[in-house]
């Protein structure tokens, strides 16, 4: 008897709680609902191929953490075995003035995902302070782009690509410049960068006159 009374009067405060709640009053005793995304990284489209190039000059515009993980996102990454993985290729001659210059640094061989992660923070460094644009445009001197050039669900892309800062004088200024050769792949679902093949831009050449004026090989080397 005496165990019956102790339970039911050391349960009393329990209901008499339960019972103070208003209707419709979340129970306290419930797990708590996990918070939705906040929304804070740019969008992603990676279904088609302009949709991928566009999310990847929102991600550099974006200059933040969830850029970086959007722009990592639009390359290919080696899961399994046999997975094609992402690599980037220098202009030759950026790469051979920056070794001139480096002091005894190397240029990386292979250029991987890894260090791909670098240029993003290289690039958002520059102008910390200032809005950035950054634009794919098509490279003329290649005209259309090809279908299929080097074995199935692959695409060949050329694209000139330029990055400006914009400061509060409203003077554009120009941070990176170059062409990119692009071997895209097509898994069935999205499309990613497994090649980058930069290329400098004939009209600011390796050694520009506006020391901003780079390609992204210059900038990657940088970045290590």
């Amino acid at each position: 008897m005496t165990l019956r009374w102790t339970f039911r009067w050391a349960a009393a405060p329990l209901v008499v709680l339960l019972a103070l709640l208003p209707l419709g009053c979340t129970n306290p005793f419930m797990p708590a609902e996990p918070e939705p995304p906040n929304g804070q990284g740019p969008p992603e489209d990676f279904k088609t191929i302009e949709g991928l190039l566009a999310t990847i000059s929102l991600a550099i515009d974006a200059k933040s953490q969830a850029g970086s993980d959007t722009y990592i996102r639009a390359m290919a990454e080696s899961t399994a075995v046999g997975d094609r993985a992402f690599r980037a290729f220098y202009d030759p001659g950026v790469r051979a003035a920056w070794l001139i210059n480096s002091g005894g640094q190397i240029a990386p061989e292979p250029w991987n995902l890894f260090l791909e992660r670098g240029l993003y923070s290289e690039l958002s460094g520059i102008r910390q302070n200032d809005p950035y644009r950054f634009e794919f445009t098509h490279d003329d001197g290649h005209g259309f782009d090809t279908e299929n050039p080097v074995g199935s669900g692959l695409w060949e892309v050329h694209r000139h690509y330029e990055l400006k800062a914009l400061p509060s004088t409203g003077v554009e200024v120009t941070i990176a410049i170059g062409f990119a050769d692009l071997i895209l792949f097509d898994n069935g679902s999205r499309f990613s960068i497994i090649e980058w093949h930069d290329r400098v831009d004939p009209d600011v050449g390796v050694n520009p006159s506006n020391t901003d004026e780079r390609t992204f090989s210059y900038y990657r080397l940088e970045s290590q």
